[in-house]
């Protein structure tokens, strides 16, 4: 297992940042729980700081969100226009006709205001966020102040008792530590230790007073009953919910999805009836293997899934609404006009959404006319050539002379 306080890498920035919203939710809601109590460790802050955060890493990703959402909307709706396309040039490999191809296609693309990659690259830009705010929520000592200076005071006490303190934790089963382990790791096993480890760790440092630390870091994870640094396992127990609740409400979220992309189905040629149904496996098997995951995962992964699945239920529910009250003209009206605002900025005059399609069906006609303008050539060469070879052997002196003769006599008749 990797252990590093903080995240390295491209990450980092990313990461640290992260750090500072979940850090400062903690101190939030503990000076607000001091308000009540005089011992705020009894309040699992570390659970509702994840919950929040999640909460508000989702709705600083809205806007991308809802971008990718309505790119899947547009899809179901531009999907039979492009395999119209697709089936009419279906056979043709000719340039002219993968240029009409390519006219057209780009044509519906820009009819509806949208691109190919417009979908993916919301993705991208999402993808490296979520990587950083998962590994936040996994080393969470390394981000917020309180937890690791609790974690820390415990570590010093422990390195400080003599050159042995490796040995005598590397004798407790399931805590591997050498005499080179840093302090940053020895922090990371303090966080995870379960209480019974934890008492195994003061019989080994009988000697050192630890004080209330340790009961601190677990009251801070403690949801419920279900110790967020621990992992349910396969053992029958209240913590069994977590993973249950991670593959339920993925499976709500997937399905939600589902019914909003399953749009024009029938229209669906067999390539992409088969994507569509191994997508369709893949989601109902995702869920099942996220429930998995959590069984083996700290609680903590688990509760950030479920609540990244409950606000993306609630986001889906929100776009499908809004999605399904607006008409297609309108979606295109609006992408119309957000495309000539960025035309407006480069100096280039706004584009109506009839002359979109106009534009580039003109030039599909200008290419097809070029193209039947020279077949009408090429058939008048061979018909002349066939002509005036048909009594002699092609290339023939015989053959030049009778082109000669037939030529004559071709003029002669005209008079």
């Amino acid at each position: 297992m990797i252990l590093l306080t903080t995240q390295t890498g491209f990450l980092k920035p990313i990461a640290w940042l992260l750090g500072q919203i979940f850090n400062g939710l903690f101190n939030l809601i503990y000076n607000i729980a001091g308000w009540f109590t005089e011992e705020p460790y009894h309040v699992p802050i570390i659970g509702i700081s994840v919950i929040l955060f999640t909460i508000i890493v989702r709705l600083i990703l809205l806007p991308m969100t809802i971008k990718q959402q309505k790119f899947s909307k547009l899809s179901s709706l531009m999907n039979p226009e492009l395999q119209e396309i697709q089936a009419k040039y279906k056979d043709k490999r000719d340039q002219v006709s993968m240029m009409n191809m390519q006219a057209e296609t780009k044509a519906v693309y820009e009819k509806y205001g949208t691109s190919p990659t417009g979908g993916c690259l919301t993705m991208l830009i999402q993808l490296p966020i979520m990587f950083a705010l998962y590994r936040v929520i996994y080393k969470i000592p390394g981000y917020v102040t309180k937890i690791r200076e609790l974690c820390g005071g415990i570590a010093d006490k422990i390195m400080g008792t003599g050159d042995d303190w490796a040995t005598k934790l590397d004798a407790i089963n399931g805590i591997s530590v050498s005499a080179s382990t840093g302090k940053a790791t020895l922090i990371d096993k303090i966080y995870n230790l379960s209480p019974e480890k934890w008492s195994e760790v003061q019989n080994a440092f009988s000697s050192v007073d630890f004080g209330n630390a340790y009961d601190q870091i677990h009251g801070y994870n403690n949801l419920f009953g279900i110790s967020l640094t621990q992992a349910p396992g396969w053992r029958l127990s209240w913590a069994l919910i977590i993973p249950i609740l991670a593959g339920l409400t993925q499976w709500l979220s997937v399905k939600l999805m589902e019914n909003k992309n399953n749009v024009n189905v029938g229209s669906q040629n067999d390539q992409q009836a088969g994507m569509a149904s191994s997508m369709k496996v893949m989601n109902t098997i995702m869920p099942i293997l996220s429930a998995v995951f959590c069984v083996s995962f700290a609680s903590c992964i688990g509760l950030y899934w479920i609540a990244s699945s409950v606000v993306q239920i609630v986001v889906q529910l929100v776009i499908n609404k809004k999605m399904n009250n607006k008409d297609v003209d309108e979606i295109v009206k609006e992408n119309i006009e957000k495309a000539n605002i960025k035309r407006a900025k480069k100096g280039l005059p706004p584009v109506k959404v009839s002359n979109v399609t106009s534009k580039y069906v003109e030039q599909v006609h200008k290419m097809e006319a070029r193209e039947n303008r020279k077949e009408e050539r090429d058939k008048e060469i061979k018909e002349s050539t066939s002509y005036y070879n048909t009594s002699a052997k092609p290339g023939s002196l015989a053959a030049k002379a009778n082109m000669v003769k037939m030529f004559n006599e071709k003029n002669n008749n005209s008079k």
